[in-house]
């Protein structure tokens, strides 16, 4: 009878192992479906970040361009009311 026992418990053992390893095995899931998303936010971090590279000196030229634009205007029109006063 010892060995049945010995068997029966050894078998019991192999089922709370194997839903043990079927717990780790959903968390490795989960984790790896977190770090798939993590990857693709990431990458269109990345994507967004080049794409701010190639588009900053231009747009930052532009805003230069009308600043500079105003000011010409502001100092034209005080003139031009100096001028006229």
């Amino acid at each position: 009878m010892a060995l049945l026992e010995v068997v029966e418990t050894s078998q019991e053992h192999v089922v709370e192992l194997r839903h043990e390893l079927d717990k780790v095995r959903d968390a490795l899931d989960r984790t790896d479906a977190v770090l798939a998303i993590a990857d693709e936010t990431l990458m269109r971090a990345e994507g967004a970040i080049i794409q701010s590279r190639r588009w900053a000196p231009v747009v930052l030229g532009v805003v230069g361009l009308l600043a500079v634009g105003v000011t010409v205007a502001i100092v034209i029109r005080r003139r031009s009311d100096a001028k006229r006063s």
